[in-house]
């Protein structure tokens, strides 16, 4: 099996050879790298144009966002299954070997994905196979990604491998938004096939490096929770949504109302918190934001006064 790396980059001068080298130590040889420079002003292009390997291809453009560059790399792919690293994180040397072997035991699926940690700011190992249902070591086909995906996103924009096909029929990563684009990208690919899935932890995502696209003021409008609701209710319309589909999103919506209270928007928060009130697996955390509304505006009215 013949893979695509897509590796996105923009101003990753400090991290981009380690993700690349993570990919030449693959135990699974049949690859191409693709690497996108989305306009970076650091030293992050002359890094790679440095390079000289056969594997590698390289493309600049000016600076139009992840998923512009992520979807770049897919249209110059000369392969059918597109894997996706992102320049500050990395792959264990096996990554590319376990995905082939899920690909040929359960062809003909949307996604095949294993676990990853998480290494935060304080350099704590944060595994994201503690927060789904699977046994470790646990391989096969998702029964429902939604239901797994509640507590955290049980893909990672580093460990997931697309079939090139399945972009044809629903489209690239979304240029209209800037936040939570891939987070869009498996809720459509879990709307419409099985996800294949491999509880190892392969990928590594580094929550400590200086990330542009977090830094900057939340876009509410060009981001993924602007919409939920309406993805919501216009899967709902269908008649086909599970409740963990709509549990999910319901999450989601939750990290929507948390974002208007950080706005002081609290009315409208609590507005969105009272619609999905009959949660049943997210009535905690979903309860603890409606509450949280009162308090800030308790904590706004003393500072006035």
């Amino acid at each position: 099996m013949y893979f695509t790396v897509v590796i996105p980059l923009y101003n990753k001068e400090k991290y981009i050879l380690r993700a690349i080298n993570s990919v030449l130590n693959q135990t699974h040889c049949d690859y191409e790298i693709i690497i996108v420079d989305d306009g970076s002003t650091d030293l992050s292009w002359d890094k790679v144009n440095d390079l000289n390997n056969p594997k590698i291809r390289i493309f600049q453009q000016e600076n139009a966002g992840v998923s512009a560059a992520r979807n770049k790399g897919i249209s110059n792919a000369n392969f059918d299954y597109i894997a996706f690293l992102d320049a500050d994180d990395e792959w264990t040397p096996t990554f590319l070997e376990t995905i082939n072997r899920l690909i040929n035991l359960y062809p003909m699926n949307g996604a095949y994905a294993t676990s990853y940690e998480v290494i935060r700011k304080d350099g704590f190992s944060d595994p994201a196979t503690k927060k789904n249902s699977f046994k470790p070591n646990w391989e096969g086909i998702v029964g429902d990604y939604f239901k797994e995906s509640i507590k955290t996103p049980l893909i990672s924009a580093s460990s997931v491998v697309i079939p090139k096909e399945v972009f044809d029929k629903i489209g690239g990563f979304p240029l209209e938004i800037t936040r939570g684009e891939d987070l869009d990208m498996w809720c459509r690919i879990a709307l419409n096939y099985d996800i294949v899935f491999s509880n190892k932890s392969l990928a590594t995502y580094y929550n400590d490096i200086e990330n542009t696209a977090t830094q900057k003021k939340i876009e509410y409008n060009k981001s993924f929770m602007s919409y939920v609701e309406d993805i919501l209710k216009n899967e709902k319309k269908k008649g086909e949504t599970s409740v963990y589909f709509e549990e999910y999103m319901i999450s989601r919506l939750i990290q929507k109302a948390r974002f208007l209270i950080s706005q002081s928007n609290n009315k409208e928060a609590r507005a969105l918190l009272w619609r999905y009130r009959k949660t049943k697996r997210n009535r905690k955390t979903l309860l603890k934001a409606y509450l949280s509304s009162f308090k800030l505006v308790r904590l706004l009215s003393a500072k006035v006064k």
